[in-house]
């Protein structure tokens, strides 16, 4: 059971109620959508992995650290289901 206090600030007298189901939902964190996910990652690539990839190719990074990077983003902006 979830409950909330409400104040009645004229008198001072506090209630304690159960949430609504609605309350209860507004509450629960919310899955990004793939759509989202796709531009979270577009903004983290073009941030963190595009320079990576760009040292790599002057020989100043390595390969395997752009690849990590990739994956790390893949890893932190999953797609619903899994896939991409």
């Amino acid at each position: 059971m979830t409950t909330k206090t409400i104040v009645n600030l004229q008198t001072g007298e506090t209630t304690i109620v159960e949430l609504t189901t609605e309350e209860l939902a507004a509450r629960q964190p919310r899955t990004p959508t793939q759509q989202e996910q796709k531009i979270n990652r577009a903004a983290a690539y073009v941030e963190e992995a595009d320079p990576l990839f760009f040292k790599s190719q002057r020989g100043e990074a390595t390969t395997e650290e752009w690849t990590s990077k990739v994956s790390e983003i893949k890893a932190r902006f999953p797609y619903p289901g899994g896939e991409g």
